[in-house]
């Protein structure tokens, strides 16, 4: 057995054991299982963290440190006006953002050559966002959709941008989740249906 395939053996012991992966939320995204089922199924990869795509409302720390924030609002599913509204309620002095942000994927992979095959099968089914990396021994590829909304809609205190444009924001950050889960439909049918 390979370092890969021991390494790949722990992460998915780690990953049906406690359905924790190594992303900021910590645990896996219901709308990505099937996804990394079929990613995880493949000889030549494995995946250590993954978000199915999401929406939020966040508070950005004058630290300008992400981990220092709030989030007012995180959901992976479909919005309403209302519920960000209701978010956007006794608003601080810090800058406020609603954001929608697509599908990401960490995916280890046993060789450059099975890296490349897994980037090109991304880029073919819109995950125009997407790259190799290299850390230390193994070889990772980063997967990211394109959708994104990320605009700052309070600062001081106050609302700087009418409920409308909140409505037409939110309208806009449903469609790109309804394109990214599309996206990921489309890599999971390409990846049942190859042969590895």
């Amino acid at each position: 057995m390979t370092a890969f395939d021991d390494q790949k053996t722990t992460y998915l012991r780690e990953l049906s054991s406690t359905a924790k992966d190594r992303s900021k939320k910590g645990d896996v995204d219901e709308e990505v299982k099937s996804l990394l089922e079929a990613i995880n199924a493949h000889p030549d990869l494995y995946t250590t963290s993954s978000c199915a795509g999401r929406i939020d409302v966040f508070v950005e720390p004058e630290s300008g440190k992400k981990h220092e924030g709030e989030w007012r609002l995180v959901t992976h599913d479909k919005t309403k006006a209302e519920d960000v509204l209701a978010a956007l309620d006794d608003l601080p002095a810090e800058t406020v953002w609603f954001r929608m942000e697509g599908a990401i994927l960490h995916v280890c992979c046993r060789s450059l050559d099975a890296a490349e095959a897994f980037l090109l099968a991304c880029r073919e089914g819109g995950w125009k966002h997407s790259g190799i990396l290299t850390t230390g021994k193994r070889i990772v590829v980063e997967a990211t959709t394109p959708e994104r909304v990320d605009v700052p809609v309070a600062k001081d205190g106050e609302l700087f941008v009418p409920e409308k444009f909140i409505g037409f924001l939110v309208k806009e950050a449903n469609e790109k989740l309804v394109k990214t889960r599309d996206k990921m439909e489309r890599l999971e049918k390409r990846l049942r249906t190859s042969k590895p």
